[in-house]
């Protein structure tokens, strides 16, 4: 599966001492995504929807997140959470 830039561009939004400006993972995840437009959320949105969706295992999510080059990494099965929010999040 083709990892779109919008995608690489969002993981780049978490970096260390990102999570200290908020209180919540909600907050966090909002943050992240107010770096992006209107069209890359959507991107990303419909990325998500289709990886999700194959249930990819951890690790295979873990690869994909690294690959993209992250500040900040998010331990096993939290990661899946954290790409479900942030779908979820995105209007």
């Amino acid at each position: 599966m083709r990892v779109p830039a919008e995608f690489t561009h969002l993981v780049h939004c978490f970096y260390q001492g990102s999570s200290s400006e908020v209180s919540t993972m909600e907050e966090w995840v909002a943050l992240a995504l107010s770096h992006l437009g209107k069209q890359q959320k959507t991107i990303v949105k419909r990325f998500l929807q289709q990886l999700l969706a194959r249930n990819p295992d951890d690790a295979e999510l873990q690869q994909m997140w690294d690959d993209a080059g992250p500040d900040y990494g998010f331990p096993g099965p939290s990661l899946r959470g954290v790409l479900t929010l942030i779908r979820d999040s995105i209007d």
